[in-house]
């Protein structure tokens, strides 16, 4: 079974410096039936202005995942750590018992991002966090795992059963995915159009699946982010 998910229809916040897309419940946007999909909590499609960003602020109890699709998110925390990364690239945090940190945008061109938070499969772990720069190579007409659980041979591990793949299709190329049994699948056109399954997606719309393998062909270049995960898990 598949739902699509058209961009025109997710909640936008407009705040002049940001503008965002919210997927599911975040901040002023309060929907009862539209609180997660198994373990993915949020997924936020994010453009922030030159200059502008979030400043220091708390998360804690949650493995949270940003991807920028172009521009430059510059990432500070207190944990000592600071780092700028670009289009392709992958900051990631394990906020468990508590951690601070700002992004913002110190380039010249708006940020394009996407951030994802995943539930955590317990409290009060010890702080992580870090960044991955990856080779568009990597993700070229192919599926780049770049998260995963703990112990999974993946440069991002994430403490829930959980497993992230970014891929950019050229016009014409197509990909598949078939999910295992008990498993639920989300899908994020972060730019171009692909066909799915026979439905038409245009940039910025999703799908979620279960129980189904999913067949991808680019009606014109396409970057994808999919989430995969435990069939209505909880955390």
């Amino acid at each position: 079974m598949m739902r699509r998910i058209p961009f025109n229809t997710l909640y936008t916040a407009e705040h002049g410096w940001l503008k965002s897309r919210f997927h599911f419940s975040f901040a002023e946007y309060r929907n009862p039936d539209n609180v997660h999909f198994g373990v993915l909590r949020v997924m936020n499609d994010d453009v922030i202005a030159p200059g502008r960003g979030f400043g220091m602020h708390p998360h804690e109890d949650m493995e949270i995942v940003t991807y920028v699709i172009s521009g430059e998110l510059t990432h500070e925390d207190s944990m000592g750590h600071r780092e700028t990364i670009g289009r392709g690239n992958v900051q990631y945090m394990s906020a468990g018992t508590g951690i601070m940190h700002a992004e913002t945008n110190e380039g010249s061109i708006p940020v394009h991002l996407i951030q994802t938070w995943i539930l955590p499969r317990e409290k009060y772990l010890k702080p992580r966090d870090g960044s991955v720069r990856f080779l568009e190579a990597e993700r070229d007409n192919r599926w780049l795992h770049f998260a995963g659980p703990d112990g999974a041979d993946t440069p991002v591990q994430l403490h829930q059963d959980a497993n992230l793949y970014a891929a950019e299709l050229k016009h014409g190329h197509m990909l598949t995915f078939e999910p295992g049994a008990h498993r639920q699948l989300y899908l994020k056109v972060m730019e171009g159009e692909v066909n799915l399954n026979g439905v038409e997606f245009g940039p910025g719309d999703a799908a979620e699946a279960a129980d189904e393998t999913l067949s991808i062909s680019a009606t014109a270049y396409a970057h994808l982010l999919l989430i995969e995960m435990a069939k209505h898990q909880k955390a």
